[in-house]
């Protein structure tokens, strides 16, 4: 067979469109250990660009730039280790999960949590082999335990007696290091505390009437947000979490406290009601479209997503905590490819045991990450996301190069659809020899050999030096096909907001149908306008209903029937009149749970003869 020929036989089944194909039989399980609320008509940008100060952006450059933190989850919750009267129950969500009682709680759990092995030396150890520039660590989660010595008595000095203050000893060792080091804090659920969200079974409701609620806020979130940028040196981060009850006053209140002891100090947008310095993702949240919908029009202001090198939940358990992942360390790895491709920083997790040391599986995991850096670090650190919007696999960029990150190397070809430029040279940036790798380019298609010996363990970088300084590329808007019909994958939209995912392996989204701010939203370019048959491709959900909207017309779809299989289905009619390039989106009506398990591959629409 002809290469050219069979390069684009490669093409067309890597970037598959049918909606009735490129199935897969393997089934996932959803692991739900968190909750994540929004807050507000909007999810993001209320914050005046005014508040990207020069000391802001100067952080927020440095986070552009250093692309991956540690997350630390670590508190009492530990000290459970996810167990709670001899059941396997969740992790740092132990208290709610169980319903244990606040007396109880502080008996089993904080009053016994002393991390006596703790030492911030390996923690940073730990970070800076695994290549990353910043951590994150819980100064206090919903559980109400402050993780250092707050004037809150319920805090891991006074309550636990505990006398010592591991985030003073913690920052100390990040600003000896050059390690950022940030702060999460949940400000709005506090089980401990009867005006605090979340806590029903103490306190008889999940929602607490406003006067509580502004006591426990202005009492003790506040206060220790105070106590967090004031007594623990430079600040990079104050990383908020689940804004239940939070208004525009709280949240500027936060801002405010934030910017007048940390003038540096980056916010996220997980304080509420829209504000904060940048967008986070839900979590786990994964993307199908390079997104740079958060960049200022000087300042590249990137999204992130976190995850967790642990199992079944983020904070530490014995049967999720020490389990040994080297099967899945190439996932890891290419999952920050993937992030940094799309326009993202990766917050990966750890969870130390309740002793202070974090478990050595999770360690190598993460390890494993810096191996890879230390050899492919220039594909990441200060890269800029993919040319292509819809890129076939995890792309990055610099002025001049673009890096080709490949972890499945078919037949020693990668192959790559959608460039313009003309590339100059191509080689694996493994080699420290920059050996010219033979490569094929007829217009908008690419292909390089790899040879076997330039194949790296984990994920192999293809460098493409091009003629031009920024990438000239493809129209990517989807083209209406010569007999009318149009395919809308999830795979080729955009998200309106970060609170969902995707999955890249089944090309479905993954948590869409909790929020009716969960837009899918897809640019067509319509050459032949008219009314269209409507069917989806998903596997049921008897509750859900989302609106498909073009500029012409609206339809309600309620992917019911075959539940759990993955199946095209015909909803009605839709019409669209324009005769040029037009949004089309897909909006949740009525909601589902995160649970549901409900999957959506996309959409097709097929003209009405």
């Amino acid at each position: 067979m002809n290469l050219f020929k069979r390069i684009t036989i490669l093409v067309i089944i890597g970037n598959c469109l049918s909606l009735s194909s490129c199935r897969s039989n393997k089934s996932k399980v959803n692991q739900i250990d968190y909750v994540t609320e929004t807050g507000g008509k909007v999810d993001f940008g209320k914050t005046e660009v005014s508040a990207y100060t020069p000391e802001i952006r100067a952080n927020m450059e440095k986070l552009y730039e250093d692309k991956f933190g540690m997350f630390v989850h670590w508190g009492p919750y530990a000290q459970l280790e996810g167990v709670w009267k001899g059941k396997e129950v969740s992790a740092e969500w132990i208290m709610h999960n169980a319903k244990i009682p606040v007396d109880e709680y502080e008996q089993y759990a904080a009053s016994l949590f002393r991390p006596e092995k703790f030492k911030a030396s390996d923690w940073v150890d730990i970070a800076e082999n695994a290549g990353m520039k910043f951590i994150v660590l819980t100064a206090k989660h919903h559980d109400g335990f402050a993780m250092y010595d707050s004037k809150n008595p319920y805090n891991l000095v006074d309550f636990a007696g505990f006398d010592r203050d591991i985030l003073k000893e913690l920052s100390e060792e990040c600003a000896e290091r050059n390690m950022k080091l940030g702060f999460y804090y949940s400000q709005s659920q506090d089980w401990h505390e009867e005006g605090g969200a979340g806590n029903s079974w103490d306190f008889g409701s999940r929602i607490k009437p406003q006067d509580k609620f502004d006591a426990y806020f202005n009492e003790k979130a506040v206060e220790q947000v105070k106590e967090l940028t004031t007594n623990y040196g430079d600040i990079f981060m104050v990383w908020f979490d689940t804004p239940i009850q939070m208004d525009d006053e709280k949240c500027q209140l936060m801002m405010d406290i934030v910017k007048d002891n940390q003038p540096g100090a980056l916010v996220n947008s997980r304080l509420g009601q829209g504000f904060g310095h940048f967008d986070v993702s839900i979590d786990n949240g994964k993307t199908p479209s390079v997104s740079k919908a958060t960049w200022l029009s000087d300042l590249k202001v990137p999204w992130q997503t976190h995850e967790s090198v642990t199992q079944r939940g983020w904070g530490y358990t014995s049967y999720g905590g020490e389990n040994d992942r080297s099967d899945e360390y190439s996932d890891f790895i290419y999952s920050l490819c993937r992030i940094v491709g799309n326009g993202g920083v990766y917050l990966l997790n750890v969870a130390p045991r309740p002793d202070g040391t974090i478990p050595q599986s999770q360690v190598n995991s993460i390890t494993a990450i810096g191996d890879w850096l230390k050899v492919n670090g220039e594909a990441i650190y200060g890269a800029d996301p993919s040319p292509l919007k819809f890129p076939p696999y995890a792309i990055t960029s610099k002025p001049g190069k673009i890096y080709l990150h490949i972890k499945d190397l078919v037949d020693n070809q990668v192959v790559l659809n959608g460039l313009l430029s003309k590339v100059n040279k191509a080689y694996c940036l493994a080699d420290q020899t920059m050996q010219s790798l033979e490569f094929v380019q007829e217009g908008e298609l690419l292909s390089v050999t790899v040879p076997e010996a330039l194949k790296q363990p984990r994920v192999t970088v293809v460098v493409l030096e091009i003629e031009d300084e920024a990438a000239k590329v493809i129209n990517e808007i989807i083209q209406q096909e010569a007999d009318g019909t149009i395919n809308l994958p999830v795979a080729k939209c955009e998200f309106a907001i970060r609170r969902i995912s995707y999955d890249y392996e089944e090309q479905v989204t993954h948590r869409w149908g909790e929020n009716n701010k969960q837009g899918l939203i897809w640019t067509v370019n319509i050459t032949k306008p008219g009314v269209y048959n409507v069917m989806s491709e998903d596997n049921g959900n008897n509750d859900y209903v989302f609106e498909l909207r073009t500029p012409s017309d609206t339809l309600d779809i309620a992917p019911k029937g075959n539940i759990g299989e993955m199946t095209l289905k015909s909803h009605g009619t839709i019409q669209i009149n324009q005769n040029e390039n037009v949004t089309i989106s897909a909006y949740p009506k009525a909601l589902i749970g995160m649970s549901s398990r409900f999957n959506f591959k996309g959409l097709k629409l097929v003209p009405v003869k």
